[in-house]
C-alpha cells in the first residue's frame, strides 16, 4: 500500500498508528485524511479485550456513548464506522454514537459542546481516550478520565486521573471496583466510588 506517496506495509499501520511522524508535514497531513478515511477501515480491527470490556460493562447496566470525530458531512462516515463496530461487536442498539456534523467544525469545539450536553442528559462516570487532547476535554469538565496508551505514551496523558496500557486494566478495574459502574449511595449521600 502507499500512502502520502511513500510505501507503507499493512504491518507498519497496524503497529503504528502515528507512523506520520516519519513523513514530512504535508505527507502528514494526506496521512491524517487517510486515516479518517472509510477506504482503509477493512485494515481496522478491535483492540484486544476492548469487546470483552465493553461487553462487561453492558451487563452492568452502563450505557456505552462513542463520541467520535469522524464527520457526517461532506461525506458520512458514520454509516461505515457503525457498521464496522456492529461487525467486531464494539456497537450494540443500545449504545449511543455521536459523529461529527461536519468536517469544518474543529473537533475540540464539538466534542467539548457533546460533553457538555452529554452531561445534562447522562451521569457520566469515566471516560476513556486514546488521544490526550479529546480526554483532556473530560478532564476539564470534570470526569474522570481514563488515557489508554494505544496511541501515544503515556507522558502524554500526565494530567489524566488513570493511565493504562490495554483494555485488560480497564476490564480489571470493572471487576475490582477501582472504576465506578454505577453511583454508589451512602447514606444519602453519592459516592463516586473511583
Amino acid at each position: 500500500m502507499e500512502i502520502a506517496g511513500r510505501p507503507v506495509s499493512e504491518v507498519e499501520v497496524r503497529q503504528d498508528l502515528f507512523c506520520s511522524r516519519i513523513l514530512t508535514s504535508a505527507q502528514q497531513v494526506q496521512y491524517f485524511n487517510a486515516f479518517l478515511s472509510t477506504r482503509f477501515m477493512f485494515m481496522d480491527y478491535p483492540y484486544p479485550m476492548a469487546v470483552e470490556t465493553l461487553n462487561l460493562l453492558r451487563k452492568n447496566d452502563v450505557k456505552i456513548i462513542f463520541l467520535s470525530g469522524r464527520f457526517r458531512l461532506p461525506v458520512d462516515k458514520s454509516r461505515a464506522t457503525i457498521e464496522f463496530m456492529r461487525r467486531y461487536g464494539l456497537f450494540e442498539e443500545s449504545d449511543v454514537a455521536i459523529f461529527k456534523p461536519s468536517m469544518d467544525i474543529f473537533d475540540f469545539d464539538f466534542k467539548a459542546a457533546e460533553v457538555e450536553s452529554l452531561k445534562s442528559c447522562y451521569e457520566v462516570l469515566w471516560a476513556i481516550d486514546d488521544t490526550p487532547a479529546s480526554l483532556r476535554i473530560f478532564q476539564d469538565e470534570g470526569i474522570f478520565s481514563i488515557g489508554i496508551t494505544n496511541s501515544y505514551p503515556a507522558a502524554r496523558f500526565d494530567f489524566a486521573d488513570m493511565i493504562v496500557d490495554n483494555w485488560n486494566e480497564v476490564a480489571a478495574g470493572v471487576i475490582t471496583g477501582t472504576l465506578a459502574v454505577v453511583k454508589r449511595i451512602t447514606n444519602g449521600i453519592v459516592d463516586n466510588k473511583l
